[in-house]
């Protein structure tokens, strides 16, 4: 008889056991992560971009870091998300404040938001998928490179068509704010593919380093320079120079072996890959500073969450902006500090040195407008004008057909 018992007792608490287990199963937000689907490669690789180093650039501030919220009750849905990205990881700028973003959306949810998993230097899908992976759900987020679609997202490649732009990158960050809040077709140009978009991410404006002086307009002439992108190489032959189309990781061994003389990027990436071991001399050209990454949401993702959980995803975002401006400044000028301390040579560009060298060239905003038609119209227009209504100098009028 009390064996008997004993096993009606056992049995009992198996029974219970079970259905804890599935009732837990059945409450998971998580879903399995489905197998990385090739995609179409991208027509086009983005340019990397360093921060310039201005002589009088301002101090950086830190992004201010609000109280998290409270801990999710029992009732509450936890969701579990994933982020992908086509460029390297942090510390790599770009990566760095998306990365805060995401953590900060983390902290500050209480719980409610999890990042299962992040996946960097295109891990998840070839580089130019990311937008893809994001519009069917492979990822739940990510950062889009907007270069890499060039067919896809035309309007979202303006700043690349704009020669001596803006080196301040809270002028960069107010101008391209103002755009996407001012007009529609530039955040529906993303959204048409199933995302929401939430922040632009700006990288520094681009300079030079080389192994002889390049200060003048004439200095250009025959110079090996590598580049990429469908601008920049444009921007460099005007000024008589040679572009070479090259990666940014093989340019230190195309230095040391004499293939290219010289290369055009942000300085904080040319410090990185220490470009400097041969190239002795630096130059500030400011051709401008461009915004190639828009941070996008899942569509279905983002209606599947809370009203609250939606506005904590958009708040962080606004001040990851002020993180992506503090940044470039912080990083440009560790590059130039360390670059004294090396004795590296630094010249800055006379400003008549750059109006020769932008009256050389084609109207190239006004080129990109005729590409885009009355949108792309509209959007370059509003983006020069907003630039001059903030002060900016440029050394020649650009578009002026359509001013």
């Amino acid at each position: 008889m009390l064996n008997a018992k004993l096993f009606q007792i056992f049995a009992l608490l198996s029974a219970l056991a079970l259905l804890s287990i599935l009732a837990v199963a059945c409450g998971s937000t998580a879903t399995p992560v489905p197998a990385p689907t090739a995609m179409p490669a991208a027509t086009e690789a983005p340019e990397p971009t360093a921060m310039p180093a201005a002589t009088d650039a301002p101090e950086p501030t830190a992004a201010p870091t609000p109280t998290a919220m409270p801990a999710p009750s029992a009732d509450e849905e936890v969701f579990k998300l994933k982020f992908t990205s086509p460029v390297s990881p942090p510390p790599f700028l770009l990566s760095e404040v998306q990365k805060w973003w995401a953590d900060e959306v983390a902290r500050r949810s209480g719980g409610r938001i999890e990042w299962t998993d992040f996946y960097w230097s295109g891990s998840l899908t070839k580089p130019g998928e990311t937008l893809e992976a994001v519009e069917v759900g492979l990822a739940d987020a990510g950062a889009v490179i907007y270069p890499y679609y060039p067919g896809k997202l035309p309007l979202g490649n303006w700043t690349y068509a704009v020669p001596f732009g803006p080196g301040d990158p809270d002028m960069i960050l107010e101008a391209t704010i103002r755009l996407y809040n001012e007009l529609p077709a530039l955040k529906e140009e993303v959204e048409n593919y199933n995302l929401v978009f939430l922040m632009p991410t700006v990288i520094d404006t681009y300079n030079l380093t080389s192994k002889d002086p390049i200060v003048t307009f004439e200095d250009f002439d025959g110079i090996k320079i590598a580049s990429i992108g469908s601008y920049h190489p444009r921007i460099l032959e005007g000024a008589g120079a040679t572009a070479i189309a090259m990666p940014v990781g093989e340019r230190y061994q195309a230095l040391q072996t004499g293939v290219i003389e010289a290369e055009f990027l942000p300085w904080d990436i040319s410090h990185s890959y220490k470009y400097h071991d041969f190239n002795k001399h630096i130059t500030w050209v400011d051709m401008g500073a461009a915004m190639p990454v828009g941070l996008g949401v899942n569509k279905d993702i983002w209606e599947s969450l809370p009203a609250d959980l939606q506005q904590l995803m958009r708040d962080v975002a606004d001040e990851a902006v002020e993180l992506n401006a503090s940044l470039i400044l912080e990083r440009r000028n560790a590059a130039i500090a360390e670059w004294e301390e090396l004795g590296i040579t630094r010249h800055d560009m006379p400003f008549e040195e750059k109006q020769k060298w932008a009256n050389a060239l084609s109207d190239i905003p006004g080129e990109w407008i005729a590409e885009n038609g009355a949108t792309g119209e509209e959007v370059m227009v509003s983006y020069l004008t907003i630039l001059e209504e903030l002060g900016h100098e440029f050394p020649r009028e650009w578009a002026a057909d359509y001013r």
